[in-house]
């Protein structure tokens, strides 16, 4: 009989989880936002934190690494921004974000760094690892000693750009202490991640940073990230009267989210200064990511739930609640124009304010210019070179990286296999689905 009633109970017990996780799948339920940290930038005190030391994929934040060498490089003389970095194979079959640019298109250093910061160009990223490194194995060689430098004990890269790779990870706090270095160490080069988009020839490319940018009294930079295993990622850099606050937010469930997030740790940060210097902060935490498909476990909030959850009438809570979906809250202005039409102005001036800065992306374009290009503006100006381009003697006799390249009059990374453009129309410049005219339907084809 004992037996019998332990059977029973097991079974009903069993049936009961199974109910729970059941229901809990049907109905959406939320995740919280999975991590962050909020410091100083000034004086490297952490404000805030939660689950700073567990173990996260940090998407395209991994870019500000990228970049990071990249103004090393400029900084100690080794490279300028005008110097060219060409796109090779490796580099055009990277997976979107991208540009998509053909094999052998030159573009300058300064122009590589927007696309990366801004547009999260994935294969420019490879570009740039490649003419830093000579090769793409030797530049995230390059990344992890810079990160064991800096002091960035919990971070593996394998790849400079951030697409998914469950090698690659991070923590809140390595990825604030890149931030701070970032910020520091090379004032001069911090434009760069405070654009809200590029513009290249009649379009543009917005930044996944750009309502916090345009809407956040003093936000100035830094980086955003999604992989579906990671969620949302931010980086963001906020100055006011003088003092500058930078805010990590990983694994928030959509864009906006992540965005309502980081204003609330950054307004937080300005109200304290009590802190533990980065340096001297240390801690334990989940030593693995999280599981496969993050994003389809934490599911997006709606318009109305964000006001909810991050408008007026919440009032202040702490940080524990703001980053709870689940976390009772008021009901907020209602920002519905009908059943199904959304007012999307008054839901970002109730999350993230009114936007206070007109929207200007930066201009980019490829090439100093390209140098066949040039010389066909220029005719008979100027000679062209003896044997012209594509004939098999235009091969260098010592190539870079022990790979014979094309002769194109620029300054190329090792290992890269490089053929001259022989643009005809601006459709030519593009090699790869993925890049500046995937599914739309530019000169007569889509992508």
């Amino acid at each position: 009989m004992n037996f019998l009633v332990h059977w029973i109970a097991q079974k009903i017990r069993f049936f009961a989880v199974f109910a729970i996780t059941l229901v809990m799948a049907l109905t959406g339920a939320r995740a919280d936002v999975a991590a962050w940290l909020v410091m100083d930038a000034d004086s490297g005190r952490v404000l805030e934190h939660n689950a700073a030391f567990d173990r996260w994929y940090p998407a395209s934040l991994t870019k500000m690494m990228t970049a990071f060498i990249a103004f090393q490089h400029v900084s100690n003389g080794t490279m300028a921004m005008n110097d060219m970095v060409m796109v090779s194979q490796n580099a055009l079959n990277q997976p979107p974000s991208k540009m998509g640019f053909k094999v052998g298109t030159t573009i300058t250093l300064d122009n590589a760094l927007k696309m990366i910061l801004v547009k999260s160009a994935n294969d420019i990223a490879v570009a740039i690892a490649e003419r830093i490194g000579g090769t793409e194995e030797d530049f995230i060689k390059m990344m992890n000693s810079t990160a064991t430098r800096l002091g960035m004990n919990d971070t593996n890269f394998v790849n400079p750009h951030g697409l998914p790779d469950n090698r690659q990870v991070t923590t809140a706090r390595d990825m604030a202490v890149l931030a701070e270095a970032l910020w520091n160490q090379f004032p001069q080069y911090r434009s760069y991640m405070s654009y809200p988009g590029i513009r290249f020839g009649k379009r543009t490319f917005r930044s996944g940073n750009r309502d916090f940018l345009l809407r956040i009294d003093g936000a100035n930079g830094m980086k955003t990230g999604y992989i579906c295993n990671s969620g949302y990622n931010v980086a963001t850099s906020t100055t006011r009267n003088g003092r500058t606050i930078i805010a990590i937010v990983l694994g928030a469930a959509s864009g906006l989210e992540r965005a309502a997030f980081a204003k609330k740790l950054i307004d937080g940060g300005f109200e304290t200064t009590v802190g533990t210097n980065i340096s001297s902060f240390q801690g334990s935490g989940k030593s693995s990511p999280p599981a496969d498909r993050y994003c389809k476990r934490n599911t997006q909030p709606s318009a109305q739930e964000l006001v909810d959850r991050f408008g007026s009438k919440r009032g202040s809570v702490s940080m524990l609640a703001y980053s709870n979906g689940s976390s009772p809250s008021p009901e907020g202005k209602s920002i519905k124009l009908s059943k199904t039409k959304v007012n999307w102005g008054l839901m970002y001036e109730e999350i993230l304010g009114p936007q206070t800065k007109a929207y200007a992306p930066v201009r980019v374009r490829v090439g100093n210019e390209h140098p066949i290009v040039v010389l066909k503006k220029l005719g008979d100006s100027v000679p062209l070179p003896m044997p012209k381009p594509g004939a098999e003697s235009d091969l260098s006799a010592n190539p870079a990286g022990g790979i014979q390249q094309r002769m194109l009059g620029a300054p190329v990374g090792k290992g890269a296999l490089l053929q001259p453009l022989k643009p005809s129309s601006t459709r030519e410049l593009f090699g790869s689905p993925g890049g500046l005219y995937a599914n739309s339907p530019i000169f007569g084809k889509t992508q």
